[in-house]
């Protein structure tokens, strides 16, 4: 086979070219942190890193729901430890004024007293969370509850629960709904009878009040106890997603990203290679026939 020049410099060239190649994508790698500038580069491996981004947005997104879901079964637990309060002392009173050293005067004392209560709880049951009601259920857009019987405002009780997906295909019941609260537990009711009572002086009634508030109590206790369960499965799953997050962020960092020092020595190295290219090919480029005929 016979060797030309043009031969001779299109190998070098050729060389060249991919050595420089080599370069330019050493120097990108260096200055982006990343393994492939583009999906050609590696497919597979882009395919992957594409597969890991999602389920890490799919993670972020759920551990969203779950710091929200936390702040609205907090936030239950905290207006169900002070309903707790209201009961037990409303049950104080109860005892009191079913005495026989109570007086109509300090009856009439302590309705004043229960009605603030009773409007501390419809207060209670009416708390807005962002843009909606807490206990607002299906009809969270509007106050779900008054102080006068049947203590609902909608044209039904509330029912429905506010929900959120935690986990894929898993919906989780975030809070109670203002029924279940202060409507099945008899909170609501139990104040307005001892109110009732108090202000007509039945003794008889204000003793069954006694008993439809412990009886409530109880019931709110019951209720303390499944959102404490709640938040603690939230707990549970969102330890579970911090893990994995960060398992899916070590995995994500080695498909996609280099080690700096690794970059850095890569370039250096291609770099010399792309010199001594050019230093080779300077010298082969420059050599004819002539100059061994002089």
């Amino acid at each position: 086979m016979r060797i030309t020049n043009t031969i001779i410099q299109n190998k070098a060239i050729h060389a060249m070219q991919h050595n420089l190649k080599g370069v330019v994508e050493a120097q990108t790698q260096a200055s982006t942190g990343l393994k492939y500038s583009t999906f050609a580069d590696d497919p597979h491996t882009q395919s992957e890193v594409m597969r890991n981004a999602g389920a890490l947005r799919a993670i972020e997104q759920y551990q969203k729901n779950i710091s929200d879901g936390t702040s609205r079964a907090a936030l239950e637990d905290s207006i169900l430890a002070q309903l707790g309060d209201v009961l037990s002392r409303a049950r104080q009173v109860a005892i009191g004024e079913s005495s026989s050293t109570a007086t109509q005067q300090t009856r009439t004392a302590a309705k004043a007293e229960i009605d603030n209560l009773l409007e501390f709880v419809v207060g209670l049951g009416n708390t807005q969370y962002g843009d909606g009601y807490l206990f607002g259920g299906t009809f969270a857009d509007v106050p779900p509850l008054s102080t006068s019987a049947p203590f609902y405002t909608t044209s039904q009780p509330p029912s429905g629960n506010h929900s959120t997906e935690i986990s894929a295909g898993r919906i989780f019941k975030t809070t109670h709904n203002a029924g279940e609260v202060f409507l099945d537990t008899s909170a609501l009711a139990a104040l307005a009878d001892l109110s009732a009572s108090l202000g007509s002086g039945d003794v008889d009634g204000i003793k069954g009040a006694l008993d439809d508030l412990i009886s409530s109590h109880q019931s709110v206790q019951a209720l303390v106890g499944d959102i404490g369960a709640r938040i603690n499965q939230l707990d549970t799953v969102k330890a579970s997603f911090d893990s994995l997050r960060i398992s899916l962020s070590i995995y994500q960092s080695d498909l996609s990203e280099i080690d700096q020092e690794e970059a850095f020595t890569k370039l250096m190295a291609r770099q010399t290679t792309y010199q001594a290219a050019m230093l080779a090919t300077s010298r082969v480029m420059g050599m004819t026939l002539v100059d061994y005929l002089r």
